[in-house]
């Protein structure tokens, strides 16, 4: 569904990872279960967990009990301990493609389509993130890969489009960003980017529109009836 009725026409299109491109969100949650379950910690809701992580960052103080706060310290230092150990067989085991991501990545950029990813991921974990590209042989579709590790400030700051911008020699402003939260479609504003929300992440439609994206569409299946390739 495009906000003005229109197509929008860009030369580059450049993608969030988690959630747009990678069917990792159910994962995540799944983490976050085990991890609390550990630390024999109360269940959190899916709703409060999305409200954790709405400006980028996981917001401890959102999830944790009142009364446990004030070992917070102590409990995300043992959380980050499951989870570096949990991460690597789950994201190995469970991760796969939103579905069609493939076959959009090879139709669009078939046709001339400068392509990117900026991601919030640190460069140790793409190992994981990227096999089912690898897997279903598109990797080498994406020219620059942005992660958390190449700039200063990561989304919802425009450093990371602007390098991948920069990398990919394309005009930001005739350029796309396609995101599945709120942190992707602030971040690609701030960069000058038209900005593409997807509602196979976070975010519902309701937290994507808020930010007021040039589009917000079902998956990237939908790529192809919301861009125009720009003609040089």
């Amino acid at each position: 569904m495009i906000t003005d009725g229109t197509r929008l026409q860009v030369d580059a299109v450049i993608f969030d990872l988690d959630g747009t491109l990678i069917d990792s969100i159910g994962i995540y949650y799944k983490i976050i279960d085990i991890v609390f379950e550990k630390l024999n910690l109360p269940p959190v809701p899916r709703e409060t967990i999305v409200e954790a992580v709405k400006d980028g960052d996981f917001d401890w103080d959102c999830v944790l009990p009142e009364h446990m706060k004030d070992r917070k310290n102590e409990l995300i230092a043992n959380a980050l301990e499951i989870i570096y150990d949990i991460y690597p067989q789950m994201f190995g085991r469970d991760l796969k493609l939103i579905p069609g991501a493939d076959s959009i990545l090879k139709e669009i950029s078939s046709d001339g389509m400068k392509l990117g990813i900026v991601t919030s991921t640190p460069q140790e974990g793409m190992v994981y993130k990227l096999q089912p590209l690898k897997n279903a042989g598109v990797e080498k579709l994406i020219e620059v890969i942005v992660t958390a590790d190449d700039v200063k400030n990561k989304k919802p700051a425009p450093e990371p489009l602007v390098e991948c911008g920069r990398r990919l020699q394309v005009d930001l402003n005739r350029s796309v960003y396609v995101g599945d939260t709120r942190i992707d479609i602030r971040a690609g504003k701030a960069a000058g980017m038209r900005t593409i929300g997807v509602l196979t992440g976070f975010d519902d439609y309701v937290s994507l529109q808020k930010e007021k994206p040039d589009a917000i569409i079902h998956s990237v299946m939908d790529l192809p009836e919301t861009i125009i390739i720009n003609s040089n």
